[in-house]
């Protein structure tokens, strides 16, 4: 039988496993701003959506969703995530000294700025494509109606790989996207330079969009200049 000495070591290895996992198991990023109507689903509300305000805490397992013309802004340590209006991100998994975070994108666009991770990897998911970095900022935009999504980098690097069988990591620097298919395992490079900057879209942009509809959810973030784009609603403050 254990001695004395080796029980109480046992049970303090116990004790500390289990308030790592409680701790694991605790983790909740904030909601930092509301835009409109944004709703969650959670295990604790037993599924059912409920609308969200600031302050409202996020863990793993929520999924939330944004109506026409609405946004908002999840903060996570010195991570903030955006979600532009008619989105829906479900939070698979915040990330620790322990664990890699991971999310997907269900329909729409989320914005993504990652500071000091730890050494752990973010992944952002869609139906079509894996996008996994280590610390930077980028936007990542399912169609789920085209089956499609997009990746566009705004600072640093990311890789992104197509879920397809058969593809290939392909790493995509600042100021430049990709777009992948459902069915097809290629990736498709897309140049933004010339017609992008911070909180900014030019004419040359306009074109990009026509070419590719969902681009109009960087609206939401980049405000025109020298071009219109009618019907859009958008909260000027929002990517500034």
């Amino acid at each position: 039988m254990p001695q004395p000495k080796m029980k109480i070591l046992l049970t303090s290895l116990l004790l500390l496993s289990i308030s790592l996992g409680a701790q694991e198991n605790s983790l909740t990023a904030t909601i930092s701003s509301v835009l409109g109507k944004v709703s969650i689903k959670s295990v604790d509300t037993k599924n059912e959506w409920k609308l969200l305000k600031v302050n409202d805490k996020v863990k793993d397992g929520d999924t939330l969703m944004t109506g026409n013309g609405s946004m908002a802004t999840i903060s996570y340590k010195e991570s903030e995530f955006k979600l532009a209006q008619n989105s829906t991100l479900a939070v698979n998994s915040l990330y620790s000294k322990e664990k890699d975070g991971s999310v997907e994108v269900k329909q729409g666009l989320a914005w993504f700025k990652l500071v000091n991770l730890g050494g752990k990897k973010f992944n952002s998911l869609t139906p079509t494509s894996n996008a996994g970095v280590r610390g930077t900022a980028f936007a990542t935009v399912y169609d789920e109606k085209a089956k499609g999504d997009l990746t566009c980098v705004c600072e640093g690097k990311v890789e992104v790989t197509s879920l397809t069988p058969g593809g290939k990591p392909s790493v995509v620097a600042k100021g430049n996207g990709v777009n992948t298919k459902s069915g097809d395992s290629n990736i498709l490079p897309i140049s933004y330079k010339g017609e992008m900057a911070k909180g900014e879209s030019f004419p040359g942009f306009e074109k990009k969009v026509k070419a590719y509809p969902i681009l109009r959810n960087c609206l939401s973030c980049h405000t025109p200049k020298g071009w219109k784009a009618d019907g859009f609603t958008r909260d000027e403050k929002y990517g500034k």
